[in-house]
């Protein structure tokens, strides 16, 4: 048997009466090391105690015995009153545990099998513990301790043994060298330092002749100083070949003791490292970087014109602080994701209630880390429960990735007043009353379906009725193939019998005659002895043989149709609840946690809600023992909907069900949250509550609305918007009140009034609740969290944030410039960007910081040689290109920047690239990265970031492939993945995973400006247009005046969206447009992130040509809807933008044809392409996007050619912001009134258009 279990081939051949004999003796065996009984109110529990103080031998360590209580671990007994308990019952605070004496000498010896020195207590008559040697107790915490808890066995260990500091390490103390000068720029990770290492135990640093005396002791157990710790033979032969190997001081980079400091080097050194201190400057660095200290908040410069939000003022002092000692940064845009559930969370997928971290194991395909976590796409099709955004219906929807990633922070549960509750990340939103959000608070209400969807398969009746009570009221020994099913209505057993009669014949199993016994000592119960019904019913997912607190439900009565699961339901509310005449409603209790949620959920199904709660109550199995329970309660409108669309399987209590439904009642959990809706109106009309159907408790917040109580108020408002309601008032007796509520009846909005009835009734047809919050608690967690990514709804994913890093970067050199200008003159910064967003950044410093002097350094007439090294020095940022950062290496050579900032930096990715080796090679005091992915495909690209940041600190690009690439992308290996992720914590902000608070601190919708340049074609074309268009204007007047510049305009706008729109001759597109550069760039990005766009132009032959050059160039559909397109078309593609899974991303629209009338939400991007100068038909047509139902922050992108008519008459609208709509409200017919002298400053064409 033994060789069958350890060799390939695992069939054990023998003869009938050798398995018989071999399987009597394995049984007898386990019987010896089962798990102790678990549905007890106590277990045996064993405690290890150190020897005290006042010990004269540090070997006396001691194991007393107690018994711990089940429901209560910190509650515990002595054996001492076991012993002193004359009778056959041991009752401690409500708590009853039968036979004790019996059950505690059993315990103790299965437990000695595990433990032998348990054995000589059983010597005597009534143990109590027994003494230990330091070796014995050695053994006891490494080896027996974890059996005995893995066999249901308390065991309560000294508080240091759990901790891992209580272990041999060593300690590296660092201290800057005598003669080191302490300018920052002679500080970095290159730095030479001085260091020393010591041996520690602990937190207790040692002498080479402390350790050597504890060696020579050959002990495991030690007291050093008064700590205890674990001494292992290997970490001691390892500390001897690390002092043998290594130098106990001398010198290191700083980088080289940060790596250390940061677990990369532990496995090569073969020993953890405890600590690593420093001290002055390098204290400092050290606590900054491995975020043992926080940073020092910086002011916002006096020069900065704008307000920095709370999460862009953190990223400038992190900025700051590495640069004050001359360390590289990364600052990362991508916010990632708000991972939401922890790994227990019970996720509705398939019809099932699924646990996180099962779903992830069980369907996720081969993942790809990226950089803080994994990805991976489901093996097969994966559908959950979503709330449609738009409708508010419940709906289903598919899972396109999965997500998980190792978390060591603080998450939080959130309990909700019927007893459900999520536990998820502090970035994770939920749906409230007030939208989508995660700043969350006791009261609040949070959203939660009032019914979810699955189209299940039937199952056979009489199958899914015999299960709902033999799980309700069977019992099944694990290892007999017999149930027995107890029930006082000897009727309902002669039925099941039937049942099983009826399985018998359908499915030719053999049941030895069912039958029914009626003692009188105890209830009637029905007896099925089959092994061919067991083993069908667990082929069919039917778990055999569990405790009453570990049953639940097979998936396949989960997955079934509701007339199926309307049979379960019946059947086991019949044999499980009560109706509760004195509260009018349902009750009913479980051991299993399990069981409760899968009961709510199949409830649900029907729109029917539960409240869970937990109690203690007396086990019903005769034992008399309190235990906790599940509690679920149906009450209210969730009663009378399981009176009509469940019912119990019985006609007593049926009839006891509808008797107590005939009389309307409000559980006052469940709900739906128009109070606030109906105060205001109240308020605002001056009626009194009831005059709408209502009491004044659903406007004073002590009761929310049902969906019949709401209708109530609807049909109210019908009657007072026709004039019945004043009428009938009118015909009653005179009170105080009448004058005044005539008055206001006088006096009504009905416009208002209007908009309130359409507002309740959309939250009627919603198939949604809000329940309030009742708890808010914080946990530890360490583990996996998971995400799910659904399509088209994004329910479960906390969306992409896109972070403004501009204005991060231009508040520092305005923060370095204002604290160094009081001791030297700054150098200038080099900017490195594409040439798409090189007048995105001149705008951005002109607008935010106009005391800083840029110098764009691109362009035929640009600088060179010394003429470009003065003019640099001249100037605070000199901005330029890629191609130029190679193309004019020498001249930016030739100069010591300040500052070398890369934008996109994503462009330097390839290290064996010339345009990113002529990029490092670039001197500068600081360097910072900007990029909104670091690791596009492969953790290479990372490395080359790095590596432009601070030179060698992750190692050669050889090293860094054997020791992190292969590992991680290859295998998988998390320990590696983590390791990484704290190398390079230090040096890039993801601010998603630093701050909680960034997502509420973002607007819904960011509106932002792409400026972009001109190509020489475009200028061209440009120029000649206005000189042509011009003479003619100036030769003209009246209605030929205004039609010439409006053609004009027309031309030009042309122009700069694409010579081939302009010139019509179908050439090809690529690298003759600004915008379309910049706009593939972006889209690029978005698609990146699984996000989807909308692209507006008012021209539908650009729309065409968008479509086109989009689909070549990005390899994904794209859609176009133009005033052309017929309204079947124009409806299915709407459709497949919003459901469809793989469909197009992309949605180019004309203005008019798309802006209005149209629900988009699956778009988080808008994009103008080319600008209607009205902002009433741009927000008109954003709106597509941003409306109700949206779960992302919409990123509105408005495009502008730098230097021509695109900009002046945007800076126009900008300068009368209040007076624009009216302005403008024409169209462009304003800008046929200007003066030709305006006309040509307007069109005019700036050098600084072109690009390169």
């Amino acid at each position: 048997w033994l060789q069958a279990l350890a060799s390939d081939d695992p069939v054990l051949v023998a003869t009938p009466a050798e398995l018989q004999r071999f399987s009597e003796t394995l049984h007898s065996w386990l019987d010896q090391i089962r798990p102790v009984e678990t549905n007890a109110a106590f277990r045996t529990c064993f405690r290890l105690d150190a020897p005290g103080e006042d010990s004269g031998k540090s070997s006396d360590w001691r194991i007393s015995f107690q018994l711990q209580a089940n429901d209560d671990r910190s509650l515990l007994v002595p054996v001492e009153k076991v012993w002193k308990e004359r009778s056959g019952t041991l009752t401690f605070l409500t708590r009853k545990f039968e036979n004790p004496q019996e059950r505690l000498l059993a315990d103790l010896g299965k437990a000695s099998r595990l433990f032998p020195a348990i054995e000589d207590s059983l010597r005597t008559a009534r143990p109590v513990g027994l003494k230990l040697s330091t070796e014995q107790a050695y053994t006891f915490l490494r080896e027996s301790a974890p059996l005995l808890e893995q066999s249901g066995f308390g065991v309560l260990v000294p508080p240091w043994w759990q901790k891992p500091s209580a272990r041999l390490g060593v300690k590296l103390k660092v201290q800057s060298k005598a003669d080191a000068k302490t300018g920052s720029g002679l500080m970095g990770l290159r730095n030479i330092v001085d260091y020393n290492w010591t041996i520690a135990m602990g937190d207790t640093d040692l002498s080479t002749e402390e350790f050597e005396s504890l060696v020579n002791l050959k002990v495991p157990l030690i007291k050093v100083r008064g700590q205890w710790v674990e001494l292992r033979p290997e970490e001691v032969e390892a500390a001897i070949a690390f002092f043998e190997k290594k130098h106990s001081n001398g010198h290191m980079s700083l980088g080289e003791a940060l790596r250390i400091g940061l677990g990369q080097e532990a496995s090569e050194l073969g020993l953890p490292v405890m600590d690593i201190e420093g001290d002055g400057w390098i204290k400092e660095v050290l606590d900054g970087l491995t975020e043992n200290a926080k940073l020092t908040p910086i002011k916002t410069p006096s020069t900065f014109r704008g307000k920095l939000r709370p999460y862009q003022l953190k990223g400038v002092s992190w900025l700051a602080f590495l640069e004050q000692f001359g360390f590289g940064a990364c600052l990362a845009d991508d916010m990632g994701l708000g991972k939401c559930s922890s790994a227990a969370a019970l996720i509705v997928m398939n019809g099932m209630l699924q646990k996180a971290e099962d779903i992830w194991k069980h369907y996720a395909g081969e993942a790809a880390f990226d950089g803080e976590g994994y990805w991976a796409e489901p093996t097969e099709q994966l559908l959950t429960n979503s709330i449609d955004g738009m409708t508010g219906q419940i709906v289903q929807a598919s899972i396109k990735r999965l997500y998980r990633q190792h978390l060591s922070k603080p998450l939080r549960t959130v309990r909700l007043e019927d007893g459900s509750s999520v536990t998820i990340t502090y970035p994770h939103k939920l749906l409230t009353d007030k939208g989508w959000t995660n700043d969350l608070h006791l009261g609040d209400y949070v959203c939660v379906p009032a019914k979810l969807i699955w189209d299940g398969k039937p199952e056979d009746p009489d199958l899914v009725k015999f299960l709902a009570w033999q799980i309700s009221e069977g019992y099944e020994p694990k290892s007999a193939a017999r149930v027995s099913i107890t029930q006082k209505d000897v009727s309902v057993l002669e039925e099941l019998q039937h049942c099983i009669q009826r399985l018998s014949k359908k499915y030719g199993i053999n049941i030895y005659r069912p039958s029914i016994h009626s003692y009188n000592d105890r209830a009637p119960y029905l007896m099925v002895c089959s092994a061919v019904y067991r083993r069908f019913v667990e082929a069919r997912g039917y778990e055999w043989g569990k405790l009453s607190r570990e049953k639940s439900i097979p998936d396949f009565i989960m997955q079934a149709d509701l007339e199926s699961v309307r049979i379960f339901l019946s059947n086991f509310f019949e044999a499980e609840a009560s109706v509760v005449s004195s509260t009018r409603s349902i009750e009913i209790s479980t051991a299993s946690p399990l069981l409760i949620q899968q009961l709510s959920y199949l409830l649900r199904r029907f729109g029917i809600w539960m409240r869970i709660s937990t109690k203690q109550k007396r086990a019903t199995n005769g034992s008399g023992i309190f235990r906790l329970y599940q509690f679920g309660v149906l009450g209210g409108n969730a009663a009378r909907k399981f009176c009509q669309e469940i019912g119990f399987a019985g006609s007593e209590k049926q009839r006891r069900l509808e008797k107590i439904c005939e009389l309307v009642s409000n559980t006052n959990v469940e709900g739906i949250p128009a109070s606030e809706i109906m105060a205001h109106t109240v308020a605002a009309t001056r009626l009194p509550a009831r005059h709408f159907g209502m009491g004044t408790v659903y406007i004073n917040g002590s009761q929310q609305f049902s969906p019949n109580s709401l209708q109530q108020v609807i049909t109210a408002f019908d009657n007072i918007l026709s004039g019945e309601a004043e009428r009938e008032y009118r015909e009653k007796a005179l009170s105080k009140w009448t004058v005044q509520t005539l008055d206001a009846y006088g006096q009504l909005d009905k416009q208002l009034l209007t908009r309130t009835k359409v507002q309740l009734q959309r939250l009627i047809d919603q198939e949604v609740y809000y329940c309030r919050i009742k708890e808010i608690e914080e946990v530890q967690y360490d583990g996996w969290v998971y995400d799910f990514e659904v399509e088209t709804h994004h329910n479960y994913v906390a969306d992409n944030i896109v972070c403004h890093n501009t204005v991060q970067l231009i508040t520092l050199l305005l923060h370095d410039r204002e604290v160094r200008q009081q001791v030297s003159e700054p150098g200038p910064a080099l900017l490195i960007c594409p040439m798409s967003i090189v007048g995105n950044w001149h705008k951005e410093l002109q607008k935010f910081a106009p005391t800083l002097k840029d110098m764009i350094h691109h362009g035929h007439e640009r600088l060179s040689g010394e003429a470009f090294v003065q003019e640099a020095l001249r100037h605070d940022i000199v901005i330029t290109t890629y191609s130029l950062a190679l193309r004019d290496k020498e001249h930016l050579s030739s100069i010591d920047w300040d500052y070398v900032v890369v934008d996109e930096a994503q462009n330097i990715k390839n290290d064996t690239a010339k345009q990113t080796q002529a990029i490092k090679k670039l001197n500068a005091q600081h360097k910072i990265a900007l990029t909104g992915t670091p690791v596009e495909n492969r953790l290479s690209e990372l490395w080359s970031i790095m590596e432009f940041l601070n030179p060698g600190y992750l190692g050669s690009g050889t090293d860094f492939r054997k020791n992190f690439a292969i590992p991680i992308e290859r295998y998988h290996d998390a320990n590696r993945a983590e390791s990484l992720k704290r190398l390079i914590q230090p040096f890039v902000l993801r601010r998603l995973k630093t701050d909680k608070t960034i997502i509420a601190d973002l607007p819904d919708k960011m509106e932002m400006k792409v400026f972009c340049n001109l190509t020489q074609e475009q200028a061209t074309l440009y120029e000649a247009v206005v000189q042509e268009m011009l003479a003619k204007i100036e030769e003209s007047e009246g209605i030929e005046r205004k039609g010439l510049v409006l053609s004009t305009l027309l031309k030009l706008k042309q122009v700069c969206n694409h010579p081939a729109q302009f010139v019509a001759d179908g050439s090809s597109l690529p690298g003759r447009s600004g915008k379309l550069a910049r706009l593939e760039e972006m889209l690029e990005e978005a698609l990146a992130e699984g996000d989807k766009a909308l692209i507006f132009t008012q021209f539908a032959e650009m729309g065409t040509l968008l479509r086109h050059q989009l689909q070549e160039t990005l390899g994904r559909e794209v859609l176009f809807l133009h005033g052309g397109t017929p309204k079947k078309q124009r409806d299915v593609m709407v459709q497949r933008f919003q459901e469809e899974r793989r469909g197009a991303p992309l949605f180019i629209l004309s203005l008019k044809a798309g802006g209005v009338g149209l629900n988009l939400t699956a778009a988080n991007h808008v994009f103008h392409f080319d600008r209607w100068w009205n902002p009433a038909v741009e927000n008109q047509a954003t709106d597509r996007a941003f409306r109700i139902g949206q779960k992302k922050n919409v990123q509105v992108h408005k495009f502008v050619c730098i230097g021509t008519l695109e900009e002046r008459i945007d800076q126009m609208i900008e300068q009368k912001k209040v007076l624009a709509e009216s302005i403008v409200g024409s169209g462009e017919n304003w800008l046929t009134e200007m003066s030709t002298a305006q006309l040509k400053e307007l069109f005019a064409l700036s050098r600084e258009a072109v690009g390169e």
